[in-house]
C-alpha cells in the first residue's frame, strides 16, 4: 500500500513540476500517460499556470526595476533628440458632404 502511495505522489509531483515547465499541449501528453483522478490533474495544473503567473509577473516587475535603475529617462529622450531628425507628415482634407437623394 505504501508503495502504491509513493508511485502516486511521484507522479503528482511530475506532473506538477512538468505543468511550470510544458507548453500546455506536452502536459496534455505527459497528464495522459499517468492514471491520476481528473480532479487532482485540473488542481495541479490551475495551480502550475498561477504559479507560473505569478513568477513571470513577479520576473518582469524586478527586470524593469533593474532596467530602470541605471537608465535615466530624461537622458535617454535627450540623447535621442541630439541625434536624431524627428520628421513629422501630416495630411488633412476637408471635404464636403455628399448629400444623400
Amino acid at each position: 500500500m505504501q508503495s502504491k502511495a509513493a508511485e502516486m505522489m511521484k507522479k503528482v509531483l511530475t506532473v506538477g513540476v512538468g505543468a511550470f515547465f510544458l507548453t500546455e499541449e506536452s502536459l496534455k501528453t505527459l497528464i495522459s500517460d499517468f492514471k491520476l483522478p481528473k480532479e487532482l490533474l485540473s488542481a495541479i495544473l490551475e495551480s502550475a499556470q498561477k504559479t507560473k503567473d505569478d513568477f513571470l509577473k513577479s520576473l518582469s516587475k524586478e527586470l524593469m526595476s533593474h532596467v530602470m535603475e541605471r537608465v535615466d529617462p530624461s537622458a535617454l529622450v535627450q540623447e535621442l533628440l541630439s541625434k536624431h531628425e524627428i520628421e513629422l507628415k501630416m495630411n488633412i482634407n476637408f471635404m464636403p458632404k455628399k448629400k444623400a437623394d
